[in-house]
């Protein structure tokens, strides 16, 4: 009887230990500008609901993205870890002459599909050996949810325990496939999952990345009128649009967790993976923006809120970057990062305002998977922002900007600064020594 009691005991404190575990809401904007959005002052753009949010929290408004590309960007906020450390530099590979995405779904060309399928596999492998927020939860416990945007093959594979996204090239996975659903067409899949973790009396995690406000801008007319008439042109006005649908579907989120009690033991990140800035002239269009290392590049806001643990905050000048936001999520949940993890605690302004610089790695759209020992290849800046001076380190080019007097890094500082920019360079280098890559080849 003594110990039938004890038992019970040592499982009712695990259980009690287990609901005392804060729930984790990942919410990530797809493809926006850092000035678009109600709590960062646009005049016309309407996130309610993102506002309140921040407003309940800790908001960085110098944010900033590890690289101004989806796939690359999604890699580090997963692993904690840079670009140029995951081997996760572009979108796609680099495919041999004559192939064809398109041609390759046709008849008699089985030989290019399984070529396709072959190099997307190889592409995606370097992943499993990095470190992962989301294994650790997991190991801890957790359930974890993905939903919306992912590129590394099956979730399942990478500590998720249910997924949307199936991943499987040879059914058409590359970006998030069915996971892309999310937010655009239901969030079923979400309430779901809420609901089956807590009959099993879980602590969660959600990874929401949907595809918002990605293009195609074709959010329904409700949101459209209302821009129609007060944007500069048609494409702002279809993207402006889609930010509002994003921030809806978020409050509707934020909305169920509240109505089954779940919301004050629930911890909120929030940041985007790359910036964007609409192409007056065509729809779905963008300039000067994602895959560029311009501040409408790679410049977010970043905000961590949880009503139990920290206090509303707004911070205007510190540095933080998306690759504290694995090491964030670890140290809020009670797990010590992995020792691969550079990142900070956004939880800690002080700590932040002590490293006072952030880096990016930017590379091209497509990889030369046979080519990722050399870090070089396909790399088109790496940046260094060091408090207000910021410097973008181009193969044969440096371009150095002072982002207090301009925000929007257009006048080139470089030549009439020589010493600033050989010390910021110092940084970039001395940056990529101390953040080697993994051993990315399968089978070493």
């Amino acid at each position: 009887m003594i110990r039938l009691i004890t038992g019970m005991l040592i499982l009712t404190g695990f259980w009690a230990q287990a609901a005392q575990k804060p729930n984790v809401v990942f919410l990530l904007s797809d493809d926006q500008g850092w000035m678009d959005y109600g709590f960062m002052g646009h005049p016309d753009v309407q996130t309610p609901n993102l506002d309140k949010l921040a407003s309940e929290g800790l908001l960085y408004e110098r944010g900033y993205v590890t690289a101004p590309l989806c796939r690359p960007s999604l890699a580090s906020l997963a692993t904690g870890i840079y670009p140029h450390e995951t081997g996760v530099r572009g979108n796609d590979p680099v495919m041999p002459k004559g192939f064809s995405k398109k041609g390759m779904n046709q008849p008699g060309n089985e030989a290019m599909k399984a070529q396709w399928v072959q190099m997307r596999n190889q592409m995606t492998a370097p992943v499993a050996k990095c470190p992962s927020f989301i294994k650790e939860l997991n190991a801890n416990g957790y359930a974890t949810l993905q939903t919306g945007k992912w590129w590394e093959g099956n979730p399942l594979d990478h500590g998720f325990t249910d997924a949307m996204t199936h991943g499987d090239p040879t059914r058409g996975g590359r970006h998030g496939d069915k996971g892309l659903d999310i937010g655009r067409k239901t969030m079923q899949p979400i309430y779901d999952f809420v609901g089956k973790a807590q009959q099993n009396d879980q602590p969660f995690f959600i990874w929401y990345g949907v595809f918002l406000p990605h293009s195609p801008h074709n959010a329904p007319e409700r949101f459209y009128n209302k821009y129609k008439e007060i944007a500069p042109d048609k494409p702002t006005a279809k993207y402006w649009a889609n930010v509002d649908w994003f921030d809806e579907t978020c409050g509707q989120l934020v909305d169920h967790l509240k109505e089954k009690g779940l919301y004050e033991n629930t911890i909120f990140v929030y940041t985007c993976d790359n910036g964007w800035l609409p192409n007056p002239e065509r729809v779905n269009g963008y300039m000067r923006s994602k895959r560029e290392p311009t501040e409408m590049g790679i410049r977010t806001p970043i905000f961590v809120t949880h009503a139990k643990t920290v206090p509303p905050q707004r911070e205007k000048e510190i540095l933080a970057s998306n690759i504290d936001v694995a090491t964030t999520i670890l140290r809020a949940c009670g797990i010590t990062p992995p020792d691969a993890m550079s990142g900070l605690d956004l939880r800690d302004p002080k700590a932040l305002a002590k490293r006072g610089r952030i880096f990016v790695d930017v590379y091209k759209h497509d990889s030369d998977i046979d080519q990722l020992d050399n870090l070089d290849d396909g790399l088109e800046a790496r940046v260094v922002i060091d408090g207000w001076d910021k410097l973008i380190a181009r193969p044969g080019k440096k371009e150095l900007y002072d982002l207090k007097s301009d925000p929007d890094d257009q006048t080139d500082l470089a030549a009439a600064n020589p010493e600033k920019v050989k010390q910021l360079t110092k940084l970039i280098d001395e940056w990529v020594q101390a953040t080697p890559p993994v051993n990315f080849r399968s089978g070493d």
